[in-house]
């Protein structure tokens, strides 16, 4: 655990020294925020592995800092250890209740400070669930995040984003320029979502190149449209100058027939709402975009393809 990023949030120089000389005789790997706005520019940029937090600070509080990390997508999954001089039940309680993983009052004991930082990252890894190549949540995370909706009541929308023939590519160009695609991919998608969606909307990969963005109906349009967009007028860089050039790829079938494919990448997007009808579980979601995705992927091109079924309609 040792060289792992921890950033600092705290606006008193004597405690920020303090915490500098003790984490870099750990091998931390430290930054220091001295408000909050700071402190959640710097969450979102630098991606640290967990966040030291002091409540009490000038403009935004600790708490606040802390509700807005959890409320964003980007930086919800960072831990976060609550710094403060403040002993109360209610003020460790408030902290926990808004997503804080541990809470330590000053003066604090060096060596528990540090043994509480491996404890909480400790914790992180073995519950974190995230796809090893792009970093995104993985299957149980999004199964999690599908079920909280359910649960909330709240209106919301679930977008499948799928390449399409990318098997082609894989088999063409190899895997490794196969995962440099979905990178590719999965950048687009988390773009979209921070130009077009809301703040707490969420993006997951299922694995390959399948993607699940969690969003609110109103945003789901444009979100759509702009990964369309991009992936037709940016993917063609994925594929070697000479293939370009041609303006195909051709690879053989199973049935070893040749086949031709466009040098830029297509994709389909099904979408499942409960603007339209109630939705029950995760598992009913995932049959309505599986059912959606394979009516898109018979259509040509890129396309996104919302259900807009009722109870009715779906009984019939």
């Amino acid at each position: 655990m040792a060289g792992e990023h921890v950033l600092i949030v705290e606006d008193d120089e004597d405690t920020v020294k303090l915490l500098r000389n003790l984490l870099k005789k750990e091998t931390f790997q430290l930054s220091v925020a001295e408000d909050g706005n700071e402190a959640l520019r710097m969450a979102k940029n630098l991606q640290p592995h967990i966040i030291l937090l002091d409540i009490i600070m000038a403009g935004l509080n600790g708490f606040q800092v802390c509700e807005k990390l959890k409320n964003n997508f980007y930086t919800s999954h960072i831990p976060i250890i609550m710094l403060t001089i403040k002993e109360s039940t209610f003020d460790r309680i408030k902290g926990l209740e808004i997503g804080a993983d541990d809470y330590i009052a000053k003066p604090f004991d060096p060596k528990e400070l540090v043994a509480r930082i491996r404890a909480v990252l400790r914790r992180t890894h073995l519950e974190r669930d995230v796809n090893p190549l792009t970093g995104l949540p993985g299957n149980i995370m999004i199964e999690k995040e599908i079920k909280r909706r359910i649960e909330s009541g709240e209106l919301f929308a679930v977008l499948y984003a799928d390449i399409d023939n990318f098997k082609a590519y894989n088999d063409y160009y190899g895997y490794s320029l196969g995962d440099r695609a979905i990178k590719f991919i999965g950048d687009v998608i988390l773009s979209s979502v921070e130009g077009y969606g809301n703040e707490s909307d969420f993006v997951g990969h299922i694995g390959g190149d399948d993607f699940i963005i969690v969003t609110t109906p109103d945003k789901t349009e444009p979100i759509c449209k702009n990964i369309i967009g991009t992936v037709e007028s940016t993917s063609s860089h994925l594929y070697e100058e000479e293939d370009r050039k041609r303006g195909y790829i051709e690879v053989k079938n199973r049935w070893n027939e040749t086949l031709r494919f466009n040098t830029r990448f297509e994709i389909t997007i099904a979408s499942a709402t409960n603007k339209y009808r109630r939705l029950s579980s995760h598992v009913q979601v995932s049959d309505i975009l599986a059912s959606v995705k394979e009516y898109g992927k018979a259509q040509k091109g890129s396309i996104w393809v919302e259900d807009k079924r009722r109870h009715e309609e779906v009984k019939k």
